[in-house]
């Protein structure tokens, strides 16, 4: 009898993980989409904090910034992260300068991003790709562990520098002058040119590429 009920026991136990596991990979599939529009008025600064997914970030056709963002659970399985359902959208717009990030860490984050003309983009992810095309303005980019792509126009910029702590970095133009320094593990690049915008792309580990046509 005794064995019986222990075998009971774990049959019952068995089967809650099995119960919670599959509730769990129910949950992973629950995405979520979330999408802004704000009329720039005086905003000079836009800024992006994303934590691990993907950055796009390419021109407005008007004088909005149009944000999307698809919000998953993270890679891996734990019964207590944050549903997707509970994203939001954090907009700071203070003065000139206009934050965008979401309201937890927890996600996976999958963004796109038109912006209108700006004095200063600042992107920042944690882990992923981010991906720049077609923007002329003062760009600030750090990601801690993945891959950057800048591409835009040689005569909109007089300074570019592209940094790696682990990995390989690149200035690639048929214009200006290029000094490009490589360590054992580490690269940085620089390039200077005739325009009025400046870039600095720094990647913790993985590559950087700017691209100037």
């Amino acid at each position: 009898m005794k064995l019986l009920n222990r075998r009971l026991a774990l049959v019952s136990t068995v089967t809650g993980i099995a119960l919670v596991a599959a509730s769990g990979a129910a949950y992973a599939a629950e995405d979520k989409v979330l999408t802004k529009k704000i009329a720039v008025d005086d905003i000079k600064e836009f800024v992006i904090d994303a934590h691990v997914g993907t950055v796009k970030l390419s021109p407005s056709n008007d004088n909005q910034i149009h944000i999307y963002v698809k919000v998953t659970e993270k890679d891996g399985w734990s019964m207590f992260k944050a549903s997707p359902e509970d994203a939001e959208l954090k907009i700071n717009n203070s003065g000139n300068r206009i934050v965008i990030s979401l309201n937890e860490d927890d996600f996976g984050e999958e963004w796109r991003i038109e912006v209108p003309q700006m004095e200063t983009i600042d992107a920042d992810l944690g882990v992923g790709e981010m991906t720049i095309k077609g923007l002329q303005a003062n760009m600030s980019v750090d990601v801690g562990v993945g891959e950057v792509s800048v591409y835009s126009m040689a005569d909109s910029y007089n300074s570019v520098k592209a940094e790696s702590g682990v990995g390989a970095a690149n200035v690639y133009s048929n214009s200006g002058q290029k000094d490009q320094n490589r360590a054992m593990v580490s690269e940085s690049v620089s390039w200077s040119g005739q325009g009025d915008y400046a870039i600095k792309v720094e990647v913790g580990v993985g590559d950087a590429s700017i691209k100037l046509k």
